[in-house]
């Protein structure tokens, strides 16, 4: 299947805490995982890739998401 996505598997790494020991965690490529998401075409039109400036019916300033506040 990682092949079909184009995308590495899992890669496991290990953290000790100071009440546990050796605990095990695992994670993707982070740019991989990027590179996946940014090709989905489901998504184009949610992304986001400059800030705007959202107003309600009363003009005033709306901050809802991260890309309508001040950059």
């Amino acid at each position: 299947m990682h092949e079909m996505i184009d995308q590495r598997g899992w890669i496991k790494g290990t953290v000790d805490f100071h009440l546990h020991q050796v605990c095990a965690f695992y994670y993707r490529d982070l740019e991989d995982t990027i590179q996946y998401l940014l090709r989905q075409r489901a998504y184009a039109e949610h992304l986001v890739f400059e800030p705007i400036q959202e107003l309600d019916n009363e003009g005033n300033r709306v901050y809802k998401d991260m890309h309508t506040g001040d950059w």
